[in-house]
Order: structure tokens, then C-alpha cells, then sequence
């Protein structure tokens, strides 16, 4: 039976990769705060303490061939350099495996005190990235019978098509925060690499903005201390790549142990998905899931999208004097 889904997906896998005239943009998180220094190399040693992340996220599921993005990244604050340290691996596949992207990054932050209250973070992240192309898992119009679909052989020269592409990449952040407010900037790709298996295509850079406010609605008491919370979060995202545009503005309820978000999301054009975030967090285990339930026109089509998110925060071996641990959503 003729499977339109699968020519569609395919269809525009090999639109993505070959056309001259489209540019590749980059993954992005639902739950940005549970991967930070992804969103912002300035966050590197943020938390102070060392801390792994590992994300997954399943967009569009109900569409073959969709997306299946992972990353692990492990940071901590290192006193001596004045800052934090960070490393990130993100493994990005597309059309059950024909298109894939892995990259690697290493990141510095330095951290600069401005006053009592306000502190400075500044970021610079180095990745050497790879994207793989399989073209057995190919297919292309020509293949396509009206009866029995993709029986037929391609006149197509798939030897024009470089098995993979290698590239080095720079991108740099900073942060400001105090203990209620937080606003950081990242501008990802500053060389804006070439990553076209065929031709030209280079890779645009990525703006983002993030910013929140935490605001305290009671207090309790923890070992006899008496610490401020639950904590209500409003927080705002905005993302721009080569035109395409992304804001993603709500708020985060969380106490000691549970969080839980609203969050709406739109491309400024039109309204794109409700996103539904959900965390579960004890002796520094941090557990995270959300979903995207689309609005758009994609809508009962597209099967929204899945993201799961652990974090393990572990302890310093000794205590930090200089340094401060920022305060923001976990999620």
C-alpha cells in the first residue's frame, strides 16, 4: 500500500539537505532550563556545584521519520578560573537515521561579582560537529509508483552527496542575575559554518533571550531553618534563526520537591503549541517531563511532542566562597 506519510517525510528530509536556497536551523527544548548550557554557554558552573544533565526529546511522533534529539552535558564552577567549566554532547536524527547531527562542545564561563547583589556570567563555547548522511535510507520522486510506492529505481546521482561533513563552531553567552531576577543573551554559530552535503548552505546564527523573575509566596521550615518558598517563576524565551522566529512565555509553580509549568508558544506569525512541563526533584535528583500539545495547523497530525529530563546535582567537596549559584526554573 502507498504510504503518503512516508513520502512526505522523506520528501522533506531531502529538501532540507540539498536544496541551496534552505538553511538548517537548530534543535530546541521544551525544557530549556533542564538543559542549560545549551540554551546559554554563560550558565557553564551555574549551579556551582557539579552537575549532570541528560535530555531526550521525541517531536512529532505520530510522522514517520520525525525528529529524535538527545544531549548529556556535565558542568561544575571551578574557583581557580573564576568561573565554570562545561562539556555537551547532542546527538540530533531525522528520517529514522538518514539525516543525523552530533556535536561536541567545550565551554568556559567566568563569573565577575559587579556588586552584593548582581553578578556578571560570561560564556564561550568550541564545538567540532558532524553530520552523517545514509543514503540507503534515501528516497526520491522518481522511485515513486502510483500503485505500489517506492518500487522503482532513481535516476538520481546520490555519489554528488558527501557522506558526512566536519566542522568547527563558536558561540558565546552572557548572564545577569541577582536573587530574584535573571536575564541572559547567546548567540550561537558566530562563523556560521558550511554544512551542505552538496553545493553551499551555511549554518545562520541563532539569537537567544531568556529572562525571569522568581517571586517568593510563603515560607517554610527546613532542618529548623526557615527558608523562603514555594516559588512562583514567570519566564520568557525568544529565539531567532535566519527569520524564523520563536517566543515562549509562562510560569513555573515550584516547592522543594515538585515543580509544574504552563508555558504558550508561537513563531510571532501564529500561534504553535501549549506546553505542559512536570518535575519531581529529591536529594538532588531531578526528574522532568513535558509535552507539547500543538495548536497549530499541524494539529491531530503531528502527535506533539515528548521531552523527558534528568538531572543528578551533587554536592561540592568544599565549599565555594566565591562563587554563586544562580537561582532559576529548573525546568
Amino acid at each position: 500500500m502507498f504510504n503518503t506519510t512516508k513520502v512526505c517525510s522523506y520528501i522533506t528530509i531531502i529538501l532540507f539537505a540539498f536544496f541551496q536556497n534552505i538553511y538548517a536551523q537548530d534543535p530546541a527544548f521544551t525544557q530549556f532550563y533542564a538543559n542549560p548550557i545549551y540554551l546559554n554557554p554563560a550558565m557553564a558552573g551555574s549551579a556551582n556545584c557539579p552537575r549532570l544533565s541528560l535530555n531526550h526529546r521525541n517531536q512529532w511522533p505520530s510522522l514517520k521519520g520525525a525528529y529524535l534529539t538527545t544531549s548529556f552535558s556535565y558542568d561544575k564552577g571551578v574557583e581557580l578560573l573564576h568561573g565554570g567549566i562545561g562539556l555537551q554532547v547532542l546527538n540530533d536524527m531525522q528520517g529514522e537515521g538518514a539525516l543525523s547531527n552530533t556535536q561536541i562542545s567545550a565551554i568556559y564561563s567566568y563569573q565577575l561579582q559587579i556588586n552584593e547583589n548582581i553578578t556578571l556570567l560570561t560564556g564561550l563555547q568550541a564545538t567540532y560537529q558532524q553530520r552523517a548522511l545514509d543514503k540507503s535510507k534515501l528516497f526520491f520522486g522518481d522511485q515513486i509508483d502510483p500503485n505500489y510506492g517506492f518500487v522503482l529505481m532513481t535516476q538520481e546521482n546520490v555519489n554528488l552527496f558527501a557522506d558526512n561533513i566536519n566542522y568547527t563552531d563558536f558561540s558565546t553567552g552572557l548572564m545577569i542575575f541577582s536573587k530574584k531576577y535573571f536575564l541572559g543573551l547567546a548567540i550561537h554559530h558566530l562563523t556560521e559554518p558550511d554544512d551542505a552535503f552538496i553545493s553551499e548552505s551555511y549554518l545562520p546564527r541563532r539569537l537567544t533571550v531568556h529572562t525571569g523573575t522568581n517571586i517568593p509566596i510563603g515560607k517554610y521550615k527546613s532542618m529548623g531553618i526557615v527558608m523562603e518558598g514555594p516559588y512562583i517563576t514567570p519566564n520568557l524565551l525568544y529565539m531567532s534563526q535566519n527569520g524564523a522566529q520563536q517566543l515562549n512565555i509562562g510560569l513555573s509553580l515550584t516547592n522543594a520537591s515538585f515543580s509544574g509549568g504552563l508555558y504558550f508558544r508561537n513563531n510571532i506569525s501564529n500561534s504553535d503549541a501549549i506546553l505542559i512541563v512536570i518535575g519531581y526533584e529529591s536529594n538532588g535528583l531531578r526528574l522532568g517531563y513535558s509535552y507539547d500539545y500543538t495548536i497549530s495547523e499541524l494539529m491531530g497530525a503531528s502527535g506533539g511532542a515528548h521531552e523527558v529530563s534528568l538531572t543528578l546535582q551533587m554536592a561540592c567537596r568544599t565549599k565555594r566562597k566565591k562563587l554563586k549559584a544562580i537561582k532559576c526554573p529548573k525546568f
